[in-house]
């Protein structure tokens, strides 16, 4: 009976987590490139492309780097880059994916970058999503499997399996 309701509660978790990930992170807001090199390129394009869409006001760069300047926001594989402050219009990820590694500010490689963007008003759907992906990326062999991801699809599956 326990394992029943173990595995329930499981597939609940992982339904809730798979509809807040489709609503955070865009399927415009995935990026497979071989071609962005370091962190400089990462923050201009995706401030550029959250700024296009609305999702970030013209300073989201710079404060992108002054959080950055605080302390580097990579670890291992991957970076999770976003402003001291929640101060975008509305919350969204954006994923940057390079097998071949990105420079970061920290003088490490990252192959995996979720630059977060936070709207003070809806925090809650920053906070299901960022605690569950924390979980997911602090594994080694998680990071690994999610810089194979090929597309935007693939890496939502591949999120909610790695739950």
């Amino acid at each position: 009976m326990n394992i029943a309701i173990t595995t329930k509660q499981h597939r609940v978790k992982k339904n809730k987590f798979q509809e807040s990930l489709l609503i955070f992170f865009d399927s415009n807001n995935f990026i497979k490139f071989n071609d962005l090199k370091d962190i400089d390129e990462v923050f201009d394009l995706v401030s550029s492309k959250l700024e296009r869409q609305k999702v970030v006001h013209s300073d989201f760069k710079e404060r992108l780097y002054q959080r950055e300047q605080m302390s580097s926001t990579a670890f291992g594989r991957i970076a999770i880059p976003h402003s001291l402050d929640m101060s975008a219009q509305k919350s969204k990820g954006f994923v940057v994916v390079n097998p071949h590694g990105i420079k970061w500010s920290s003088g490490n490689e990252v192959y995996l970058v979720i630059a977060l963007a936070i709207d003070p008003n809806n925090k809650q759907l920053f906070r299901e999503v960022f605690d569950e992906l924390s979980d997911i990326v602090t594994d080694i062999n998680n990071v690994t499997e999610l810089i194979k991801c090929k597309n935007y699809s693939e890496l939502i599956i591949k999120l909610v399996k790695l739950l």
